[in-house]
């Protein structure tokens, strides 16, 4: 496996430290600690932005501003009049028993998180679920967090708090987003309330999941490269997403079954400090081009949509033409193809589908019908054979 290292690590954690000096960061940081710590739990309400002032030995605009940003990460919630009050946010440190009552009644709501409503693929998911909920009577607690885990550990715990009758959501994965995201999963598990990944599992965890075929989509574009001729393949990955594996799975079991030698360098992974490199995408297609234009590759298998991306700009880096020099498959095709108005080879997960059956296993968990049935359950991907796959060209 290629593994390249983050080529301005240590400028960015550099960067990091001498964030993390400002007054505003340290006070923020505190507050939202003693929010979990539970220390403003029964009166709600917060001291005056004058009385943490003195108490921080910081002025006032300062306390304003660390309040301001944990409001917006809903934590917090400002009345201009009666000051500042803990959000259903901030109840993520209350203990299970006291949020979810004595009387154990529904309150006929059930809580979906997706990584971007604005993504067509994921609105799918989103309706899928909704299709299922709204006939049995359940509202839907829908919310999109762009991978950001502020934004999940609030939603979180907001639906925690309004007594959800089960949750699906997608797990954010990979660099600075791990701890923090193990400390969601942890509470997720404590809760009593049905949970369901959706899209990805997490490998060491007893949260079920409902996700698509991965390896055997993986399997079929690889299978299409072998047969044009490609030997090369670069795997592209930023991440050890369970759903990279599987891919990177159904590619190997490809390579397997036409007796082809797979060596470690087509795992072609180039870390990113957190799962959307949105931030970093200049700087990952660079290390990409250095990578594609050191190795002779004559394909590219991108792991996801963002990825594709990212690979079409460092080819266009390196003057290399999709396809006649360079072949291109990847993961969410569809998407992509809709966005930059291309027709890329690649799989289509089938988003409607996997949502309509986390929904139905939820429903069933709620309703007490039966648990959760399987740890994981399975949709079929659509191939899309498109323009960006060409015969290999061997110099």
């Amino acid at each position: 496996m290629i593994h390249l290292s983050y080529s301005q690590a240590n400028l960015v954690e550099m960067k990091v430290n001498r964030l993390t000096t400002f007054p505003y960061h340290r006070i923020k940081e505190d507050i939202r600690k003693r929010i979990h710590g539970g220390e403003w739990r029964d009166a709600s309400r917060l001291p005056s932005s004058r009385n943490l002032a003195e108490s921080y030995q910081s002025s006032v605009n300062t306390i304003e501003k660390a309040i301001k940003e944990l409001c917006g990460e809903g934590l917090l919630t400002r009345d201009n009049r009666r000051g500042t009050y803990l959000a259903d946010g901030g109840l993520l440190s209350l203990p299970i028993s006291r949020i979810r009552g004595e009387n154990g009644k529904g309150s006929g709501l059930i809580a979906a998180s997706v990584i971007g409503i604005d993504n067509p693929l994921w609105g799918a998911a989103l309706r899928g679920i909704e299709d299922v909920l709204q006939p049995k009577g359940y509202q839907l607690m829908s919310s999109s967090d762009n991978r950001s885990l502020d934004k999940l550990e609030s939603f979180v715990a907001s639906a925690i708090a309004r007594q959800v009758e089960g949750i699906i959501l997608s797990p954010i994965h990979g660099g600075l987003d791990e701890p923090r995201s193990r400390q969601i999963y942890e509470k997720l598990a404590g809760c009593g309330i049905p949970v369901i990944f959706l899209d990805r599992r997490v490998w060491d965890t007893d949260i079920p999941f409902v996700t698509s075929d991965n390896a055997s989509g993986a399997y079929s574009l690889t299978k299409l490269l072998l047969a044009k001729g490609h030997r090369r393949i670069a795997f592209v990955r930023n991440s050890d997403l369970s759903t990279f594996y599987e891919r990177l799975l159904g590619m190997r079991q490809a390579f397997i079954e036409a007796g082809v030698s797979y060596e470690a360098e087509y795992d072609l992974c180039i870390p990113t400090r957190f799962e959307n490199f949105e931030s970093e995408f200049e700087d990952f297609v660079a290390r990409l081009a250095h990578a594609l234009d050191t190795k002779r590759y004559t394909a590219v298998f991108a792991a996801n949509d963002q990825i594709a991306e990212a690979a079409l700009a460092a080819l266009e880096r390196l003057g290399k033409r999709v396809p006649d020099e360079m072949s291109l498959v990847t993961y969410d095709a569809q998407g992509l193809n809709g966005k930059l108005r291309l027709d890329l080879t690649g799989a289509n997960q089938p988003f409607y589908d996997m949502g309509r059956s986390a929904a139905i296993e939820i429903v069933h968990a709620a309703e007490g019908k039966q648990p959760i049935a399987v740890a994981g359950h399975i949709c079929k991907a659509d191939i899309h054979y498109g323009s960006s796959v060409w015969e290999a060209k061997i110099e």
